[in-house]
């Protein structure tokens, strides 16, 4: 008797997505979110954007649905940023969670890694200089291919005139779909 299996990838492969999330529009059409993290407010999908690299992406780069090309054993990245890269508004994923169709992914950790990055030295793009930064994501292991719909809950923060570091804005989530395919 033959025994069968479904492929198992031998290299583990990380799939880096980016959110940008358009907090202009967001605190200009929900001027008042949730304050509290476990009931956040619900967000249509036209104020964020993923996109993956080419040789990941199957379909809806630059949507808020995004179909991946990835083997089971694979790991996914999320990182978001503001449109203003986190300057005056910044945003922070807090919660990705599962609500329906296949589980696709599990084991979500929010991870921050400080390490030494570039920084623009002396007032100019060129040369660079270094320095020690702090990079943040959530990420998850692939455990089935499949269509997975989950909530990305984040908080926003803006900057407020006269007040040194950002200020809780709100709330908020979506529900993407993320398709994994080989």
């Amino acid at each position: 008797m033959a025994i069968t299996s479904e492929f198992v990838s031998t290299t583990q492969e990380i799939i880096n997505i980016q959110i940008v999330i358009d907090t202009d529009a967001i605190t200009t059409d929900f001027p008042t979110p949730s304050q509290d993290p476990n009931a956040p407010t619900g967000l249509p999908h036209n104020y964020m954007y993923m996109v993956a690299t080419r040789g990941n992406t199957i379909t809806g780069s630059g949507g808020a649905d995004l179909n991946i090309k990835a083997d089971v054993g694979d790991v996914i990245r999320w990182y978001a940023v503001s449109e203003f890269g986190n300057f005056d508004s910044a945003v922070v994923i807090y919660k990705l969670e599962k609500y329906a169709q296949d589980t696709v992914f599990n084991n979500v950790t929010f991870s921050v890694y400080t390490r030494t990055g570039i920084l623009p030295a002396d007032g100019t793009a060129i040369p660079i200089g270094f320095s020690t930064q702090n990079f943040w994501f959530n990420q998850a292991n692939v455990v089935a291919k499949g269509t997975e719909q989950y909530n990305v809950s984040f908080a926003l923060y803006t900057r407020q005139r006269g007040v040194d570091q950002p200020v809780l804005f709100g709330y908020y989530y979506w529900d993407p779909t993320v398709t994994v395919q080989s």
